[in-house]
């Protein structure tokens, strides 16, 4: 075991590189992606991301605990305005399965009908992502490299900017109520998807919070981390399949 002092310098590092030096990095590795996107290019991406992500998150289960890391159970009144009224509750989560169906089962819904109906895919929200082929995979390898790196998020982002970040604002470091740490928590993962703009960032960090209210009304990581999987990889049901695309440059 590590010496509490040991431990407490690695979360307050851990924090700084989840805050500041992760989305300065993203932003100029994404840049380096947008000059070179050929498979070399993305799959240094993909696997570079992944890595990181994977080690901070050991990182965080070594310094806070795994069960830490992963589950949740606030007194209601750390955040009344959720837990002490049933209906807020209830509110949190119909918006959070109105975001489900939106993002995850209509598009997965649209699929399944037209590949049962054999009408042919017009893939129109592909084409709504074009400024964004420079991230996206484009042949088969890359689309596994990409599907590991959804997983990768779903599990790994999910511990850093919830599981950790949550507890460390609100009890470890700054003792901030738990809604201000809720709310920063989900900025700084918005910051963390530079990549997309000031509206990626915008969406990441709403997304971010409707997931970390998932979290506090469940008390367990489970659920945030399977949805967010999915989320991430639903785009490779929305992106043309290699076999539907013209020829990609390597």
């Amino acid at each position: 075991m590590i010496s509490v002092s040991v431990g407490a310098l690695l979360q307050h590092l851990l924090f700084l590189v989840l805050a500041v030096v992760a989305p300065l990095w993203d932003f100029y590795d994404t840049s380096r992606l947008k000059k070179n996107p050929s498979l070399a290019g993305k799959l240094r991406y993909y696997k570079t991301l992944a890595a990181w992500l994977w080690i901070a998150s050991a990182i965080a289960v070594v310094t806070v605990g795994f069960r830490t890391l992963t589950t949740i159970n606030p007194a209601p009144d750390e955040i009344s305005w959720l837990l002490q009224h049933a209906w807020v509750g209830h509110l949190a989560e119909a918006l959070i399965a109105i975001i489900l169906v939106v993002l995850l089962l209509l598009p997965l819904t649209i699929v399944i009908w037209k590949k049962l109906t054999k009408q042919p895919r017009r893939y129109r929200s592909a084409d709504a992502l074009k400024s964004f082929d420079y991230f996206f995979p484009a042949t088969w390898t890359e689309r596994r490299w990409f599907a590991f790196l959804c997983i990768t998020a779903g599990i790994c982002e999910e511990a850093l900017f919830r599981g950790f970040l949550l507890p460390y604002l609100h009890v470890s470091a700054f003792s901030l109520n738990l809604t201000l740490a809720l709310l920063i928590s989900s900025i700084i993962f918005g910051l963390n998807h530079l990549y997309g703009g000031v509206g990626g960032v915008v969406g990441s960090a709403v997304v971010g919070f409707f997931l970390g209210l998932l979290f506090i009304l469940t008390g367990n990581l489970l659920l945030p981390m399977v949805l967010h999987a999915l989320f991430d990889l639903r785009m490779l049901v929305i992106l043309r399949p290699p076999s539907a695309m013209e020829a990609v440059p390597a």
